[in-house]
């Protein structure tokens, strides 16, 4: 009888340990949304394209309002030498006027700006008449973007 005590808690304390040190812990980045000026309550996943040395890779991550969660590992991947270019890639559905608008994101992370305690990722659709006379970040996109936090700031240049 004690033999057979003894090998159940044994056997519960492996089960217990197994379970413990096979799970990934979450990396949770501060990471406030803003669209048009309005933060982005919406809570939703992303992709997180990096193109490496040789090849790419794509992390999936998690966000509500504030936070920007990934696997340590992956959050590890991105800050390593073999990172070379880090793309936050997602959707926001536009529900204004009575018609739904589909935007298709892809945001240039900075490694350091992964870094920082916090940001705040200000994306500005140019189809809004407020922001037409500003320039698209790239050919054939029709938004532009911001980001700020404690240490980095990354401002578009604008005409008044």
């Amino acid at each position: 009888m004690k033999n057979l005590k003894k090998s159940i808690c044994i056997v519960l304390f492996l089960i217990s340990y197994y379970r413990v040190s096979g799970q990934q812990y979450n990396k949770e980045l501060d990471f406030v949304i803003v669209i048009d000026e309005n933060v982005w309550i919406t809570s939703t996943y992303f992709q997180i394209a990096m193109n490496k040395t040789c090849g790419s890779d794509t992390i999936k991550a998690s966000y509500h309002p504030g936070s920007l969660s990934i696997m340590q590992s992956d959050y590890d991947k991105l800050l390593s030498e073999e990172a070379k270019s880090i793309y936050l890639k997602f959707v926001y559905y536009d529900h204004a006027a009575k018609k739904q608008k589909t935007y298709n994101y892809e945001i240039e992370l900075k490694k350091p700006w992964l870094q920082d305690y916090f940001n705040v990722l200000r994306i500005y659709n140019l189809d809004n008449k407020k922001y037409k006379k500003l320039s698209p970040i790239a050919e054939g996109k029709n938004y532009t973007y911001e980001l700020d936090s404690p240490s980095h700031s990354f401002r578009r240049v604008r005409d008044k």
